[in-house]
């Protein structure tokens, strides 16, 4: 029954049941949402594994620019900083006097530093980087990146701050800022005594 001259096709029909919970469509795009939300956890996932965060960091020997060896475990006893850079690194230049001046201020107190130059096209041109910036602390070539991939270094600036037990307590990436780090460091040696 028609009230008005309305079309049939345009007249209310009858009521339909209220649905109760999420469309197929809703569920559609929530399991799409999962899914990718779960790939996304176990590509990062496999992004660090490995990299030391914390724990023992992984022994190394490394050839010093200057010709003699060292190793990591040589300055067991001692809070280390170990820096992962490159010359042609914008953020390595601009740390590279903050390094220097927590290695000044901090060396007669246990600590030290270890760069390790990596993705070089020559040493010669990390020795000029060297040079230019008055870096004293020990620095070798990573030869055929064995540093590099035991740390899983993605690319310089890294940074690793292993206590005197041998064990990695902060990992940065970026530019160095001695504020920040002067306190790590400190903490760290006010452990030891």
């Amino acid at each position: 029954m028609k009230r008005d001259n309305t079309p049939d096709f345009l007249q209310p029909g009858p009521a339909q049941p209220k649905r109760k919970g999420l469309s197929l469509g809703s569920w559609s795009i929530l399991a799409a949402v999962a899914v990718a939300a779960v790939l996304l956890a176990l590509q990062l996932s496999e992004r660090n594994r490995g990299r030391p965060l914390s724990g023992p960091a992984p022994e190394f020997e490394l050839k010093l620019f200057e010709g003699r060896e060292i190793a990591l475990a040589d300055y067991r006893g001692q809070v280390v900083l170990l820096n992962f850079w490159a010359s042609w690194c914008p953020p390595c230049r601009d740390e590279a006097l903050d390094l220097q001046a927590l290695y000044n201020d901090y060396r007669g107190a246990g600590f030290t530093i270890i760069g390790v130059n990596m993705l070089e096209s020559s040493p010669q041109k990390a020795l000029d980087f060297i040079e230019e910036f008055g870096v004293t602390y020990y620095n070798g070539e990573d030869q055929e990146q064995r540093v590099t991939n035991l740390y899983r270094v993605e690319g310089p600036p890294e940074s690793f701050l292993i206590d005197q037990a041998g064990h990695v307590r902060q990992f940065y990436i970026g530019s160095i800022r001695y504020d920040t780090v002067s306190r790590a460091i400190e903490g760290l040696l006010a452990e030891q005594r």
